[in-house]
């Protein structure tokens, strides 16, 4: 039993430092295990994290070297992420991402993103971090599963450990740590629902578990349902299980709001172009003598702007002397780690990507 009292010391927040370098309704609880809720405007609670037996041999947190999450050993926390607001009915969809494999909405998103797309259409699509706890509330005796979107438990719970690393052992069975955990309150606009967020994790001692009590724990690497990729296509593209016959098979896979906009700036062209076709029948009726000097000032000018457009091109000009306060590389490395979503440079990142991919 010791050694296993032993077994997440010196590995929590490393994990943590490992996943930030690295780039309900999809919930199936097994009978007799509930979802844990916070109250609304509760402001503490007192929890007991306790371990369950990983069974996923491709763990987001395994590590050999130190045997982290590794198949059959015991750990934490199982990380996931969600997509929200999918299709018309808004739902939450399991990123495929989460057990190594494709997403669309991840794959639609790095092409919106590559078109040089505005951050309000590709941010939204970004998955969310979360992850899935079994916790037993103080002074109760039944097992849940907490689901929490990581920005509002998690990273505190690391801060609070980069402290004081002496309490990673908080999971433990036997040497565990009861957690006191101070909630704030928000929401996003006047109408959204109230949702809670950890300020302060405070670790208080405890009484021990014993180790029977692994018998009655859910494995969390089966407790939530991916989709399939079609599946997943289909919802947020509003598709049919068919795709679309004739002309509408080439736009499959943009959402209806996409071909709307799409076919409207075809008018909108066409619209445009029959004066311009008018006119130009007009001008190749006037003498070619005429043309010919016209054309002269137009490549002079040509050539004079071109110094000016070779020099606005150019990559070295372009880098806007940015600096990532992660030790990544500014502009070029942009999204690709977790800890991009809250840094305070992602604007000016953003723009210098933009930039590096035009240059």
């Amino acid at each position: 039993m010791k050694e296993k009292s032993n077994s997440f010391r010196g590995k929590i927040t490393k994990e943590a430092q490992r996943s930030a370098q690295k780039d309900s309704g999809y919930l199936s609880l097994p009978k007799g295990i509930k979802m844990y809720n916070v109250e609304a405007e509760t402001r503490k609670v007192k929890l007991d994290i306790l371990p369950y037996t990983v069974s996923d041999v491709n763990h987001p947190c395994k590590n050999l070297s130190d045997g982290t999450a590794v198949a059959g050993s015991l750990w934490y926390r199982r990380p996931i992420k969600v997509h929200r607001s999918v299709g018309q009915g808004n739902a939450r969809v399991i990123c495929p991402t989460s057990v190594g494999k494709k997403c669309p909405i991840c794959e639609y998103q790095k092409k919106l993103f590559n078109e040089g797309r505005p951050k309000e259409e590709t941010v939204p699509l970004y998955p969310q971090n979360r992850s899935l706890y079994v916790v037993i509330p103080d002074g109760e005796d039944d097992i849940y599963v907490w689901d929490m979107a990581n920005k509002m438990f998690q990273d505190m719970l690391m801060e609070e450990l980069q402290d004081n690393p002496e309490n990673e052992v908080f999971p433990d069975l036997e040497e565990g740590k009861t957690l006191e955990i101070r909630l704030k309150w928000k929401s996003f606009g006047d109408k959204g629902k109230p949702f809670p967020e950890a300020t302060n994790v405070t670790f208080l001692d405890r009484d021990p578990y014993k180790e029977s009590i692994l018998d009655e724990v859910p494995d969390l690497d089966k407790l939530f349902v991916v989709k399939t990729y079609d599946e997943i296509k289909n919802l947020f593209f509003e598709l049919d299980d068919e795709p679309d016959a004739g002309e509408l098979k080439e736009e499959a896979d943009e959402p209806k709001t996409e071909r709307r906009e799409r076919r409207e700036k075809k008018v909108e062209k066409e619209e445009e172009e029959t004066p311009k076709r008018t006119r130009k029948e007009v001008k190749e009726e006037e003498p070619e003598e005429e043309e010919k000097p016209a054309r002269k000032r137009k490549e002079v000018e040509k050539e004079e702007e071109e110094p000016s457009a070779r020099k606005r091109k150019d990559p070295v000009e372009e880098k806007s002397g940015g600096e990532c306060p992660h030790d990544h590389v500014f502009g070029k490395d942009f999204e690709k780690f977790d800890i991009c979503d809250k840094c305070d440079k992602w604007d000016a990142c953003y723009d210098a990507n933009k930039k590096l991919k035009k240059g």
